[in-house]
């Protein structure tokens, strides 16, 4: 372990414990990219919504634009935003229109480099 390993498990293994030691990895990975992703310097500056908007979004299309850049779930986003998850996904389909985008990951992509300049331009 001192030795950087990220777990250790005993044989016999209970599939149990295999899924929850691979969920708890996955987890840590992806809370240590977001984190790399917020605190790099030049990196996107999430927060506040409010840049979004320069893209010809509304203040509620920004808001959804901008928990889905951060690799939020429609059903994340909606909790987050007290949304239905229908109506986080029809804002989705507003803001897809608007970018001229088919997929959540090209409008993340649109938000990310717009939050981006941002930081960039202060």
């Amino acid at each position: 372990m001192n030795l950087g390993a990220d777990d250790y498990l005993c044989k016999p293994l209970d599939s149990d414990d295999l899924l929850a030691a691979i969920r708890a990895r996955l987890r840590r990975r992806r809370e240590n990219t977001e984190a790399t992703l917020r605190d790099a310097p030049g990196g996107p500056d999430f927060s506040s919504a409010r840049p979004l908007e320069s893209l010809g979004l509304t203040p509620r299309e920004a808001e959804v634009l901008l928990w889905v850049a951060q690799g939020k779930t429609n059903a994340d986003v909606a909790t987050i935003l007290g949304l239905r998850e229908k109506t986080v996904k029809i804002h989705l389909g507003h803001i897809f229109e608007k970018l001229h985008v088919e997929t959540r990951t090209a409008a993340a992509l649109q938000a990310t480099e717009a939050l981006g300049a941002r930081r960039v331009s202060r």
